[in-house]
């Protein structure tokens, strides 16, 4: 990085030269001196730092004695990386002499203690070398009279707990928010209230003067307090539910046992529970804790504080309150509080500048305690001076509702500097890209960013980095996966700006089409341009100390790097060819000896070269989606670093090298292929600790119940989506074996997702029929063709997504005995899709009443026989397909609240039954679809007077769709492939309606005249009308027209003169319509001049006019 964070690597360098092995191979003591004498120099440098880091900038020598030193610092790294690479690779020739025990004893232990002699001398004189370098720079330290300053090392990047606990007197300016809030409780009658502001605000401050409001404490039996910053989860955050409200540790390990505890707390109270800095915008999870205030009595309440208002909203907040920034004289007294502290006398003489900086702050309270805090340090004029005219009050003045920004200076100036490092080189990536969190994350590993230690994999550390930066709003715009787990994020322009300006010459972004001259001092270089000369890498050779490279675009052009390419950087830790052509890599990559990371997914790679497997530092080995690689090499066992193997996507392995089992820093494998050779046995799963999702492909291969049994899925309490595939099936009569094997393939209870797809046995295993996988949100059963009786998954208390499709045994969904209670099944079931089950008579094989009261969405495609529905309260979305009439007729009769319908493949209706939308007048969207015998919608229709969007596709009988149906609210209508359909009657009443499709109509001969008062249109497509031989003049009165498509109309050969009006229209594209084609031909076509003013025009294809600047 930029000098700012040599502290980082000097902090690395000296972890290094005192890891505990140097001190076991101190090769005969031949290094021993030269690296007590380095160990000295380090530490000495490091007493003198901080204050060269702090004066740098107002002085030219001390900044070029800086950049020597930090040159330095990185060819000593190097060195010691190269000493450890070595011993290491002395390590695993011993190991493969155990496992290849062919080899003699005798002569193999001769060979290594030569070479071990050799190591030593060479290492000697190399440590030497740089040793005196090092203290060469070091004496230089003199001619500055630095200060020494005692060195602390600490890497703890924990972000303090927010408790409920806040001294009234010492807040300023909120008792209006907290008596509005406290409003809100007693006047409203919606359970979640939520505080919303930017970071820094103060909302958690509001919360707790709520939360110890006297009048809060009589109203409510029982107060709840529970920070949920360190990232969401749902046993986490119940248990510390249990704890608060007790006052003693929680112990209880089952799910089912710690929510029987929580309502046991709630149940008939009135109580408050307040959920502090909520960051997940993923309201499903939230759901169940929302749950729990209906667990209580009425006027229970749930207080969320959060910075994201969409976070709020989905946790059912209707007007989240937000929450503005104080008064500039609020802001004062808070300053002053921390800047005067017992010192009134003393500093009166700057309270008009006290009061100057106070103002800046633009009421955000953060901003207001970190500077008094600091200004409390602070006497002479002349420092309170230099921060009211500091460059940071710049970011002030942005209008992008960030108040805080300034604060972001100082958050950055105060970070410990191993993530001043982090932060920095996240200028790698050009602004507004999407950075991945996992990879930044290895990166991070990669570069040495994040320290090893046996008590915390890195992998946690560096999550730890990325939440504390989060929390600190370096990052921001996070998205996340079902689970909740954060995917990516993004950077403010401004905080990516300050990125660039703490990382500068170290960190480099490029594009390819740009002459640019890299720097030799440049460390980290990623580089744009999806379409890139290959030639244009020659522009690298001047970076030799390059540790990261990244081709952030996918580059086509690239399709080989060369031994020049591997031989130019001999120092990387990164590589990331990601998305390139490239058909095969040089084995001159296994020079590469420091590398860490290599990226070569999505590329044209068949096979790897065996030197990939001297790369005994390499941690992150990416091949996702290589679809042409057919092996891994064989020697992949002596990777013993490896950590992350992601070869998800590649489609043509079809088997796994021997010895995966020995790698045992693995954590990341998410597929594992069984295949009938020995090298490739389940067992080698046995001692990894795999993480995230696992994919067992080909289980018709597995034979061996004992083998999968050592696979100890059942012990791998880190996997959370597991699928297990049988691809193909030769031996049917491997039914009962087949039955035994996935016995043994019983995963962790703690599993979220499970997918079980071309499973032969007819019977499900014991730990699916029972309520084993407790914490399961989805489950696929996929192909499952011999299982007559569905898994008992009602009692699964968070299942939320089911699939069931191509179990052709199945006769009924729900197997429940008369013991059981019919209503209490699937109480958390949201989302449940029935496909492919043509046996499929019933719900319930007892007939009970059945009720689902949570399912949102109910998708029914290819079960004739199924006729009868559970009670669904609350479904918002019905998909039937290929169904029976009477499953119409059943769901017109007790389904009353959908918002969305389509119904496809009905071939016997001639109406829609009764009631089907009459009972669901919330209609937003009606699709109908391939219903051959349907005759007429439009009474039906009539009723809806919410519905936005209509489709209607092969319905050949259909005569009429809008005759008096009115639909005032439509702003999308699409018709598809009906030969009789009119549209004479009911369009002129469309007066909102934006969106219109019209294709596959084979006696559509002209638009109809009702279309002409359609103002409100924004796109029309016309596709596949053979019969239309005109477009009418009265096209030009549609002038909101934007886009217009007309496609495979043999027989139209003009446009009109009115086009000329429409002068908001931007694109038009014209596609298999060869005499109107000729006529608009740029410039030369007679309709030229109609349609010369449209910005984008594509005639078959290419586009023959795009004015970019529109």
């Amino acid at each position: 990085m930029a000098e700012a964070v040599l502290s980082a690597l000097m902090e690395v360098l000296f972890q290094k030269i005192s890891s505990q092995i140097f001190q076991k191979n101190g090769l005969l003591g031949s290094t021993k001196k030269e690296m007590i004498n380095l160990q000295s120099t380090v530490s000495t440098i490091q007493a003198v730092l901080q204050d060269a880091e702090d004066r740098q900038m107002k002085d030219k020598a001390l900044k070029n004695w800086l950049v020597k030193l930090k040159d330095i610092v990185y060819e000593a790294d190097d060195l010691l990386d190269e000493y450890l690479t070595e011993l290491l690779l002395h390590k695993v020739i011993l190991d493969d002499r155990e496992t290849h025990y062919c080899v003699s004893y005798a002569v193999t232990s001769l060979y290594l203690n030569g070479t071990l002699l050799c190591l030593g001398y060479r290492m000697k004189l190399k440590l030497k070398e740089v040793g005196e370098k090092l203290e060469l720079v070091a004496n230089e330290r003199t001619k500055f009279h630095f200060r020494d300053v005692v060195y602390q090392r600490c890497f703890s990047c924990e972000r303090l707990q927010s408790d409920s606990y806040v001294i009234e007197s010492k807040v300023f300016g909120r008792n209006k928010d907290k008596e509005n809030i406290i409003k809100l409780f007693i006047e409203s009658d919606v359970p979640v209230v939520s505080i919303v502001g930017i970071g820094g605000i103060g909302k958690t401050t509001v919360a707790k003067l709520v939360y110890n409001d006297a009048f809060v404490e009589d109203k409510f039996d029982t107060r709840i307090w529970v920070c949920v910053s360190k990232g969401f989860d749902v046993k986490r955050l119940l248990k510390a539910i249990i704890e608060y409200a007790t006052g003693s540790s929680c112990n209880l390990v089952e799910m089912e046992a710690i929510l029987r505890r929580v309502q046991a707390l709630i149940l008939g109270k009135k109580f408050l529970l307040v959920l502090d800095d909520v960051w997940d915008d993923d309201h499903e999870k939230y759901e169940r804790l929302k749950n729990l205030v209906h667990n209580g009595l009425d006027g229970s309440r749930l207080l969320v504080t959060t910075r994201n208002e969409k976070t709020a909203l989905l946790m059912g907040t209707a007007n989240p309150y937000r929450l503005e920034g104080l008064s500039d004289d609020d802001c004062w007294s808070l300053f002053q509080e921390l800047a005067y502290k017992n010192r009134q006398k003393e500093l009166l003489a700057l309270e008009e500048l006290g009061k100057e900086i106070a103002k800046k702050c633009r009421g955000v309270p953060l901003v207001a305690k970190a500077l008094g805090s600091l200004m409390c340090l602070k006497n002479q004029k002349s420092e309170w001076s230099f921060i009211r005219d500091c460059a940071m009050w710049d970011l002030m003045g942005h209008e992008d509702g960030a108040g805080s920004l300034s604060a972001l200076r100082l958050s950055y100036e105060y970070l410990p500097t191993h993530l001043k490092q982090c932060f920095a080189y996240c200028s790698i990536f050009p602004k507004g890209y999407r950075i991945n969190k996992n990879t930044l994350i290895c990166l991070w590993i990669a570069e040495g960013f994040v320290p090893s230690s046996e008590s915390m994999p890195p992998e946690e550390a560096g999550n730890g980095y990325f939440n504390e930066l989060l929390w600190r709003s370096f990052f921001q715009n996070v998205r996340r996966d079902f689970d909740g787990n954060i995917v990516d994020c993004d950077m403010h322009d401004l905080v990516h700006d300050l990125s660039k300006s703490v990382g500068g010459v170290d960190c480099l972004t490029t594009e390819f089409g740009k002459e640019v001259i890299i720097p030799a001092a440049t460390r980290h270089l990623s580089m744009l341009g999806s379409e890139m000369v290959p030639k244009k890498l020659g522009m690298l050779r001047s970076a030799q100390k390059l540790r990261s490279f990244l081709l952030l675009d996918g580059q086509r052009n690239i399709t080989k790097l060369s031994k020049r390419f591997f031989s130019s950087f001999k120092s990387v830790r990164v590589l990331d060819c990601s998305g390139s052509r490239i058909k095969k890599l040089s084995k001159s990559v296994g020079t590469l000896l420091h590398l860490r990371y290599l990226n070569l997914s999505h590329t044209l790679l068949k096979t790897l070269p065996k030197s990939i497997c001297c790369l005994l530092n390499l941690e992150s080995l990416i091949l996702k989606d290589c679809n042409h690689l057919i092996e891994l090499p064989a020697e992949i066992r002596k990777l013993v670093n490896l950590r992350h193997l992601d070869i998800y996507g590649c489609t043509s392995l079809t088997m796994l090298p021997g010895g995966i089992g020995k790698m045992r820093s693995l954590q990341t494998l998410p597929v594992y292929i069984v295949s009938k050779a020995a090298a490739s046995d389940i067992s080698e799963l046995q001692r990894l600790d795999l993480h995230g999702e696992l994919m067992i492909k080909n289980l018709e291969n597995l034979s061996d119940e004992i083998c999968a049994k050592n696979a100890n899925l059942k012990g791998k309490r880190h996997i959370r989506f597991l699928k297990l595939i049988w691809d193909q099936v030769e031996e049917m009569g491997t039914r009962e074996n087949v039955e035994r094997i996935v016995e043994s393939l019983q995963p962790n209870s703690d599993l979220s997702k499970l997918h079980i797809e071309g499973y032969i046995g007819a019977n499900f295993p014991s730990w699916l029929m029972n309520i084993y996988l407790v914490h399961i949100v989805e489950i696929w059963l996929l192909k499952c063709h011999r299982c007559v009786e569905l898994p008992r998954l009602g009692k699964l208390p968070f299942l939320e997504v089911l699939t069931v499709d191509g179990m052709d045994s199945a006769m009924y969904f729900c197997n429940i005995s008369g013991e059981e209670d019919s209503a209490t099944q699937f109480a958390s079931l949201k989302q449940l899709t029935l496909r492919n089950m043509p046996n499929l008579l019933g719900w319930s094989v007892n007939k009970d009443h059945s009720i689902l009261h949570c399912l949102k969405k109910f998708t029914c495609e290819a079960c004739p026989y199924l006729n009868k529905l559970p009670d669904l309260p609350s479904l918002d979305s019905l998909e039937l397909s290929d169904c029976s009439s009477e499953l119409l007729v059943e769901a017109a009769a007790k389904i009353t609240s959908l918002t969305h319908l389509m119904i496809s493949g009905c071939l016997e209706i001639l109406h829609l039954p009764e009631g089907l939308l009459k009972n669901n007048i919330n209609l937003l969207s009606v699709e109908i679809r391939d219903c051959a015998e349907i005759q007429s919608l439009s009474s039906e229709l009539k009723v809806l007077p919410c519905l936005e969007s209509l489709s209607i596709s092969n319905c050949n009988s259909l005569s009429s769709v809008l005759d008096s149906c009115g639909l005032e609210t439509l702003k999308s209508l699409s018709i598809h492939g009906c030969r009789n359909i009119s549209l004479e009657k009911g369009l002129q009443s469309l007066q909102v309606l934006q969106y219109a499709s019209l294709s596959d109509c084979e006696n559509l001969t002209i638009l109809p005249m009702t279309m002409q008062n359609l103002t409100s249109l924004q796109t029309l497509h016309i596709w596949s009308c053979p019969k239309m031989y005109m477009l009418p003049e009265w096209l030009g009165d549609l002038i909101s027209l934007r886009e217009l498509e007309l496609w495979y109309c043999e027989n139209l050969s003009s446009v009109p003169e009115s086009v000329k009006k429409l002068t908001k229209l931007q694109f038009l594209s014209i596609w298999g319509c060869p005499n109107l084609g000729v006529r608009c031909r740029k410039d030369v076509g007679e309709d030229w001049h109609k349609i010369k003013h449209v910005p984008f025009i594509k005639i078959n294809g290419p586009y023959i006019q795009a004015m970019t600047g529109k």
